[in-house]
């Protein structure tokens, strides 16, 4: 063999940049990634939504070309944020129009509205801005041995202030979630502004409701295993993926239900997209794009739907991939009970006072740590 030519690089090519949830660094899903696109990824941590404008703020006319290589290649956002904050902010760029780019063509579940091309839409449903990957429905985890499900559809979270379960439950500390079930718990609508008076009553409410609670929970995962060994009987927010590794252990008894009553015509559960976009002067382009087109594959779905554990993903009902998953795994996700509980959610959206109100949620839930 002859000497490399003149120029020529033997250095590997340089990975792609993902700017998403800690979650993401998952040996499956960026196995799945490399092999669907033939190129390596490394995983640029997000805290939350919000931490992805900074990084994403489009490059001015002057930048060097080493903050031009540094830019993400893709991002995963929430959906809200992603329509809410990164497309009004420019720092990521459509797909295309409705229609002109090859959008996933099933739902995330049987009766869930709107479908995938809908809630990949931008602003007023013009544009596609990304790839929906994974979806949750959050709304209160029952152990149905000791609460009944029925009372919930009946009386909604004020359930909650039956003396029985003081004590009894737990708060999970879910940046996402947590606040607009507080609201819906306080009888605030979560998505509108709120009146002084109003305030008043969350911040009374909120603080009944934390001082109440067996505990507070880091991640749903805890909240579920308390729930599986009987520590609490209750807990809010909890969804599908934190339930679905407690079925699978044995939990045979633990659920997902969302109250019937409450300021939102009782839709007290939400359901959340997490979405795979391109970001503005991404760097390489052409590569972003095989991963958008590769993210309904087979392996891809079946990495996601296990990431963590076990989760909806959205491509499990397409026709190619209702086998990837075990008869126990289907089992422990449900999919019988989506259509019910998906039409009593609503989609996480922005919350108005979420600058006001979490600050004082975060430091109740601080002072029972």
């Amino acid at each position: 063999m002859g000497a490399p030519a003149i120029g020529r690089s033997l250095a590997a090519p340089a990975p792609l940049h993902l700017l998403a949830p800690a979650a993401y660094d998952d040996p499956g899903v960026l196995s799945a990634l490399k092999t669907a696109t033939k190129s390596a990824f490394d995983l640029q941590p997000l805290a939350n939504d919000d931490s992805a404008v900074a990084p994403l703020v489009p490059l001015l006319p002057g930048a060097t070309a080493a903050q031009r290589a540094a830019r993400p290649t893709l991002t995963v956002a929430a959906h809200p944020w992603l329509r809410g904050i990164l497309w009004p902010e420019g720092a990521v760029d459509p797909l295309g129009k409705d229609g002109s780019a090859p959008a996933s063509s099933f739902e995330l579940a049987p009766g869930l509205s709107p479908p995938l091309a809908e809630l990949e839409s931008g602003l007023e449903g013009s544009y596609l801005l990304g790839r929906t990957l994974r979806f949750d429905i959050a709304g209160v985890g029952v152990d149905s041995r000791r609460v009944s499900v029925a009372a919930l559809d009946d009386i909604g979270l004020s359930l909650i202030d039956d003396p029985a379960l003081s004590g009894r439950y737990g708060l999970v500390h879910d940046a996402r979630c947590l606040l607009p079930l507080v609201m819906l718990y306080c009888g605030l609508d979560p998505f509108r502004l709120q009146l002084d008076s109003e305030l008043r009553r969350f911040e009374a409410g909120m603080r009944r409701l934390v001082e109440r609670a067996a505990l507070i929970a880091a991640t749903p995962a805890e909240a579920a295993a308390a729930l599986a060994d009987g520590r609490i009987d209750l807990a809010l927010p909890l969804g599908l993926g934190a339930m679905a590794p407690a079925r699978l252990a044995g939990g045979r008894h633990l659920t997902v239900a969302a109250p019937g009553r409450g300021p939102m015509a009782g839709q007290a559960a939400f359901y959340w997209v997490e979405m795979l976009a391109l970001p503005t002067q991404c760097p390489k382009p052409d590569a972003a794009r095989a991963v958008l087109d590769a993210v309904a594959g087979r392996p891809l779905v079946s990495a996601l739907a296990r990431m963590g554990g076990l989760c909806p993903a959205a491509g499990l009902l397409a026709a190619g991939n209702v086998d990837i998953l075990t008869a126990e795994e289907r089992l422990a996700l449900d999919f019988e009970a989506w259509p019910a509980l998906l039409a009593r959610c609503t989609a996480m959206d922005l919350v108005p006072e979420r600058k006001r109100l979490q600050p004082l949620l975060d430091a109740a839930l601080a002072a029972r740590k």
